[in-house]
């Protein structure tokens, strides 16, 4: 056999498993479907054991994959080698008993850096379930975690500069619950084995209750509180070497409180405690401007960032997913382009945000509520490769079967169903994700009139809270009604995941409020209908709870973190019918999905429509 490779740079590493058969041998028992299932999809996937002029890629992280007779060679850089183990780890586990087919992939990343954001700062997270988030980073080619340390509800880095900050009197929430410097670097050192480079986020001078109640300093225009913090930075930097730890990120963003308010100065120095420690300075935008910062972090409220030409990381939008329901994870992944402003070296990637702003119940919630392992799935196939196009009409909208479109969507859920059946079967965390590209919704308004038909989506927004341009239903309130038609091959006995309300996680009550009264779907007056049958809303937990209480858990309010709505469905045709009146608050949506087993690991009822 004899394969050619040119390879640009003859330094880059190379691994493989020695592999042997005769010339033109036929591995019967390879099952060639696994190539179509990986996730993210790599770039150039050659079939076959044939010769093949593969150039080898010379960008960072770039790998060339070739599979003889079920056994790998891998070649690359380091970072493309572990890249390329990933892929290979996916396809024996697509391939599940059968051998992995003859073939050539070569694949390199788009961007520099693909992370996840989590916030610890406002409810702790175990090192544990850190470790098992990084783990999955690292398995869908993700290589950032940014770990948000600090808020207002506590600062969970141990100082031992500064120990008036782990007292219980200074949290909020989670009281004496901080990482301490030893946990710290098990992380560091844990995230550096799998490939992921940490970035902490000390967030100031906004975001600082916890440090001002900690210290006594209720003004950090202070020059006592420009010290402090700037001790804290230097403290930050001396657990781990510029290497290990390359950013700093000091956030500066919604410096809203009068304690906030602090001089230019005190931003200089800050800045110039990152710089100095041979970092790179990295802070949320919009935010106060850090001198010498060399990577903008664009979050909501973002605009074009061509006006100056600092490297950026995207947050915008949907990818931060605290607003997201795990449906409408789809469209975001599929038409929401990562970094689509600027040239080639401003453009440094993009990081998923869990911004979890209420206090939780259960220490897996943070997961479960914010539909973090699907996400990670579904997001990554657009983090590594990009997207061609900017699609703002369809952030929250799956175009119809018959739009050329339509196939990018049907085709990202088709191989994440498959890394949740396969490759992630053992999966001890919640993954909150069926598959919906096969339904077909028909919207009408309150005069029967028919706005849209063959929605291929579970989750429908006759009106989305940041892009109107997604909308099918005119205007900014009224009634619309979903309906659909699915036929079963016998009578089924399954769950469904309904919704009407969609809270965020992030200040849920206060946007959507209140929590539905008993016997109510929402506050709007909502139904649902199965063959004629209305189904009744389940019994709230916190029935009827508004304004804005923070420290009142979200329980069961909404479709994917309770458990399914039991329904039976007859052989034959069964009917849904939704009825979703608008009166104001911030999301119109309507949800419904036959389900099979839990919420946390649900599987597709076999239906048509």
């Amino acid at each position: 056999m004899n394969i050619r490779i040119a390879i640009r740079n003859p330094l880059r590493a190379i691994a493989f498993l020695p592999f042997a058969c005769a010339a033109g041998a036929v591995c019967s028992a390879a099952r060639a479907d696994c190539l179509d299932e990986l996730m993210p999809r790599p770039r150039i996937v050659h079939r076959g054991a044939d010769d093949i002029n593969a150039t080898h890629v010379a960008h960072k992280g770039g790998y060339t994959l070739l599979v003889r007779c079920g056994k790998p060679v891998m070649e690359g850089d380091d970072e493309g080698l572990r890249y390329a183990r990933s892929t290979w780890a996916q396809l024996k586990e697509l391939a599940g008993s059968s051998v992995v087919p003859d073939c050539t992939i070569v694949d390199w990343p788009e961007f520099k850096y693909r992370g996840l954001m989590l916030d610890c700062g406002r409810n702790y997270q175990s090192v544990q379930s850190i470790k098992d988030v990084i783990a999955m980073l690292a398995a869908y080619k993700f290589n950032v975690f940014h770990w948000h340390l600090t808020d207002n509800y506590g600062w969970r880095l141990e100082s031992k500069k500064h120990p008036e900050l782990q007292k219980k009197e200074a949290f909020s929430r989670n009281a004496g619950k901080f990482y301490t410097q030893a946990e710290f670097k098990d992380v560091l050192e844990y995230a550096k084995r799998h490939g992921v480079t940490v970035i902490p986020e000390l967030d100031m001078p906004g975001h600082t209750l916890a440090f001002r109640k900690a210290t006594g300093i209720a003004d950090l225009a202070e020059e006592k509180a420009k010290i402090v913090l700037g001790e804290l930075v230097d403290e930050l930097c001396s657990l781990a070497p510029a290497a290990d730890m390359p950013i700093i990120h000091l956030g500066t963003d919604e410096a809203r409180e009068r304690g906030e308010k602090v001089p230019q100065g005190h931003l200089d120095w800050w800045a110039k405690k990152v710089t100095d420690n041979g970092r790179t300075l990295m802070g949320w935008s919009p935010g106060l401007r850090l001198p010498g910062q060399s990577i903008k972090h664009l979050w909501m409220g973002a605009k074009d960032p061509r006006g100056d030409k600092t490297p950026y990381i995207d947050s915008q939008n949907s990818f931060y997913i605290n607003h997201v329901d795990p449906e409408e994870l789809l469209s975001v992944a599929a038409y929401q382009q990562p970094c689509r402003w600027g040239g080639k070296e401003e453009k440094l990637g993009a990081i998923i945000c869990v911004w979890h702003d209420d206090a939780i119940a259960d220490t897996e919630d943070v997961a479960r509520m914010n539909a973090v392992y699907p996400a990670i799935v579904l997001l990554s196939d657009g983090f590594w490769r990009g997207r061609e196009k900017d699609e703002p009409t369809l952030y929250a909208r799956i175009p119809r079967p018959d739009d050329p479109r339509f196939a990018l969507a049907a085709d990202l859920e088709r191989r994440t169903v498959a890394q949740r059946d396969k490759v992630l079967k053992g999966l001890r965390h919640p993954f909150p994700y069926v598959a919906q590209t096969h339904m077909r919704w028909r919207m009408t308004d309150g005069n029967g009139a028919v706005l849209a038909e063959d929605i291929p989506q579970a989750t429908v927004y006759p009106r989305h809270f940041w892009f109107p341009q997604s909308a099918y239903a005119p205007g900014a309130g009224g009634t619309v009604t979903l309906e659909t038609w699915m036929e079963s091959d016998r009578d089924i006995d399954c769950g469904a995941w309904i919704g009407m309300t969609g809270f965020s996680r992030s200040d849920g009550r206060s946007r959507d409020a209140p929590t539905p009264k008993l016997g109510q779907w929402n506050k709007h007056g909502a139904t649902v209908e199965l063959n004629g049958r209305r189904i009744d809303p389940p019994a709230w937990t916190h029935p009827g709870v508004g304004g804005n209480p923070k420290e009142t858990p979200l329980v069961d309010e909404d479709y994917w973190y309770r458990e399914p709505t039991p329904i039976r469905l007859k052989k034959g045709r069964n009917h849904v019918k939704m009825v979703l009146p608008k009166k104001g608050g911030w999301k119109w949506i309507g949800t419904f999905t036959p389900v099979l087993g839990t919420s946390d690991h649900p599987r597709e009822v076999p239906l048509k429509y």
